[in-house]
């Protein structure tokens, strides 16, 4: 349903996902793992793609789907991302999608930086992903400590995280507000390492891989993405701030 909104040829689309890395995030996302009767609305669909599949990305949109970019912008300020190097906004008879474009080596980065982990969810070719399931399918979400440690709330962020809340989503900046945790141990710890395919990250694959004899010939094999949101000490006492960290595997 959600690709049918916004796409013609899904298996085309589909395709070019697969060989470009490319995920689908934001909202878009976040409705896959809503019961229906409380799902967002679907308003627009926003892609997210490495600056070297950028070019290939937007022709396939303008040629094969028939968008039109109404909007090009070098801004960040835009989305909470330091990640990100320039948006496209591109619209056909009343359906927008945005094209946000990030010069680190996986698509998946910006998402890391989103304003809460509510959105910490994609979708590839192949399989919806969330980072933190359990809050989500509990409609929790725990603000990002980058938002408010480095500095970087805007008023957009605010909107967000609002907009989030009227609809029913318990958002907080402590993490026991959402839950007891073992500090620096349990995945839902913000100060935890985690990654792309620890346990506590969800996958749900829905398409096998695509081959060539043995020759795999799709990038269902993404490289494995390693995070610490970061933050204060979840405890009282604490005094020890951890520092944010992204990297990405080879």
């Amino acid at each position: 349903m959600l690709l049918q909104t916004f796409v013609e040829d899904i298996g085309g689309f589909n395709e070019l996902l697969d060989a470009t890395g490319t995920v689908i995030s934001g909202s878009s996302a976040l409705h896959l793992f809503q019961a229906k009767v409380n799902a967002l609305k679907l308003g627009d669909m926003d892609l997210y793609v490495t600056h070297e599949f950028e070019e290939e990305v937007i022709n396939y949109l303008k040629t094969t789907e028939k968008y039109k970019v109404e909007h090009k912008s070098e801004r960040k300020e835009e989305y909470d991302s330091a990640a990100i190097k320039k948006i496209f906004k591109l619209e056909r008879e009343g359906k927008k999608m945005d094209v946000i474009i990030t010069d680190w080596a996986s698509s998946i980065i910006p998402i890391l930086q989103f304003h809460s982990t509510v959105v910490m969810n994609y979708i590839t070719a192949r399989s919806v992903v969330s980072l933190y399931p359990n809050w989500t399918k509990e409609n929790k979400g725990l603000v990002n400590p980058c938002m408010y440690l480095e500095n970087t709330t805007n008023l957009r962020t605010v909107i967000a995280l609002m907009k989030y809340a009227n609809r029913g989503y318990n958002l907080s900046a402590e993490p026991f507000d959402l839950g007891i945790h073992n500090c620096d141990m349990n995945g839902y710890c913000p100060r935890s390492f985690r990654n792309t395919i620890d346990e506590d990250t969800l996958h749900w694959d829905f398409k096998k891989i695509k081959t060539m004899g043995e020759t795999v010939v799709a990038c269902q094999d993404m490289a494995v993405v390693t995070w610490r949101l970061g933050g204060e000490d979840c405890e009282e006492e604490g005094d020890q701030r951890a520092l944010a960290y992204i990297g990405v595997g080879a």
